[in-house]
């Protein structure tokens, strides 16, 4: 079990308490002097490739009123706190804060989906109540406190996503968040360099459940998913939802004109909403979103209203039309079940000339050759009439697959672009973060 990290005050002599008495006091704390405004707390994190410490001064001439520090050197120095390890303190100062606050708190993990789904989350129960959830995905243990402590007392329900690429990570997030409520989206082959085995991801996100069984929690569960169903513990309480009858709240995704269309039910009385994501597999986030909402007594209509008024940005499920063609924009995170599901969505969309735009898929470890693979049998199964794929993952394939087009970065399929424009093309753009596609969508 993940212990509480505790630290010392040492040159202002302030306990833990009389800092959050300082914070609440604060208009806010940054990790991020670029981000310093007036009367903002910095705290001087230190990196791989940077100290924090070395750029107080400029903290303060943005703004910041205080300074959490961990360099011995600025013991003694003048609106500094020192602390023997600056994140730590920051972790925790959001545990105390989330203590102080009392309020629901949704934990939200997953493979897949996990941001979606946050942001659907937040916009049906906000129909109800001031909800501050995750900005972007902050969801690791820096961003974790940082959404924690930016909760006030205004806020009513917390909504906390948490991201993990090794064992234990959840387990300690959830020792900081405390969440009263959590949901896992689903479990995938992702980031098997770190979790080590399929089984190491379940192990990992179901990391969850115990906390919310030993705390007497609820989970959300998504019925459907036999992988889910196998890691939820004896006596855990939950709630369930999926296209499987005997959920408590069902549904199933009635069409696709590029947009998902939902029909869900519960206790005989059915709804449609109509979204503006893109792929079936969007379905589940929807009905999760719908089964949390009516757990917190959201009426039907406004959780509707709330899901057709979701419009997905950052490159997370979004459809484009360009001057040249109609782009269907997934360019955030990439790992085998997300690649499947968002291809099998692709091929079921009719229209001319499909092209699909692949980047490698990243963290794969010892299994990125085998799933590589696998992808591109997948690939050659679907009626797709070009193919780019992008990275060094994908070379090894080249003569296999001779019909298709292999860049070794995006910079090379740029040029190509530029001297082979697409026309008239349905294309899929879908890559780990770290290949950078968004950059294609100027060139399409």
């Amino acid at each position: 079990m993940c212990q509480p990290l505790f630290f010392i005050f040492v040159s202002m002599k302030m306990s833990l308490k009389e800092i959050h008495s300082l914070y609440l006091k604060a208009n806010g704390i940054t990790t991020d002097t670029r981000n310093c405004v007036e009367g903002f707390i910095f705290f001087a994190l230190k990196g791989a490739n940077f100290d924090g410490n070395k750029f107080v001064n400029v903290a303060f001439d943005n703004g910041a009123s205080w300074a959490v520090v961990d360099d011995p050197a600025l013991k003694d120095q003048d609106r500094m706190i020192w602390v023997e390890d600056v994140l730590h303190a920051l972790q925790e100062l959001a545990r105390y804060h989330r203590k102080y606050l009392g309020i629901p708190i949704l934990g939200i993990t997953g493979t897949n989906g996990k941001t979606t789904t946050k942001e659907l989350v937040t916009c049906v129960l906000s129909e109800k109540f001031s909800v501050t959830s995750t900005s972007g995905n902050l969801n690791n243990h820096i961003g974790v406190p940082l959404t924690l402590l930016s909760m006030d007392k205004e806020t009513e329900i917390g909504v906390v996503e948490m991201g993990a690429n090794h064992g234990g990570e959840i387990e300690f997030l959830c020792s900081i968040a405390e969440p009263d409520y959590g949901i896992i989206t689903n479990v995938g082959k992702a980031h098997l360099e770190g979790f080590g085995s399929f089984e190491g991801v379940k192990k990992a996100k179901a990391e969850l459940y115990y906390f919310l069984n030993n705390s007497q929690g609820k989970a959300f569960l998504n019925l459907q998913n036999e992988h889910l169903k196998s890691m939820v513990p004896n006596g855990l309480d939950v709630l369930t939802y999926g296209v499987t009858s005997d959920a408590a709240v069902t549904g199933k995704a009635e069409g696709l004109n590029p947009f998902l269309s939902v029909v869900w039910s519960k206790k005989g009385q059915s709804h449609n909403v109509q979204t503006h994501l893109l792929g079936e597999y969007n379905c589940e986030n929807v009905l999760a979103a719908v089964c949390i909402g009516l757990f917190f007594d959201v009426p039907a209509e406004g959780i509707n209203k709330a899901i057709e008024s979701y419009i997905p940005s950052n490159n997370r499920s979004q459809y484009v039309k360009t001057k040249y063609n109609e782009v269907l924009m997934d360019a955030y995170n990439a790992n085998p079940s997300s690649m499947e599901v968002a291809l099998r969505n692709f091929d079921k969309i009719r229209g001319e000339n499909k092209t699909v735009i692949l980047g490698g898929m990243k963290e794969m470890g010892a299994s990125s050759k085998e799933e590589h693979q696998r992808l591109l049998e997948f690939l050659a199964s679907l009626e797709i009439d070009h193919a780019f794929l992008i990275g060094e993952e994908f070379m090894n394939w080249s003569a296999q697959y001779e019909n298709w087009q292999y860049f070794a970065d995006v910079k090379e399929l740029l040029q190509y672009l530029k001297e082979h424009p697409l026309n008239n093309a349905q294309v899929l753009v879908k890559g780990s973060r770290s290949n950078k596609l968004e950059v294609v969508l100027d060139y399409l």
